[in-house]
């Protein structure tokens, strides 16, 4: 799990998960948020936080929470 991925944000309202920020290693990405560490500068152009807002499809704000992360598929 350290390579590159997508994290994973669940709202708390609706309840859909995303994926819309990749990372170079999902594993060293989600230790650092985890504990407050700062993130390579080159990683990214925007931080990476616990919670993010989520725009529900019925026009409702929620707050999604970082849950995880999906590694990239290998090609074989």
């Amino acid at each position: 799990m350290t390579d590159g991925g997508k994290l994973e944000y669940k709202c708390r309202r609706c309840g859909q998960i995303t994926d819309s920020i990749h990372t170079p290693s999902v594993l060293h990405t989600l230790v650092s948020v985890m504990n407050g560490y700062t993130l390579p500068k080159e990683w990214f152009g925007v931080p990476v936080y616990k919670t993010d807002i989520h725009h529900c499809s019925d026009g409702g704000l929620g707050v999604s929470d970082l849950i995880g992360g999906l590694p990239d598929k290998k090609e074989d």
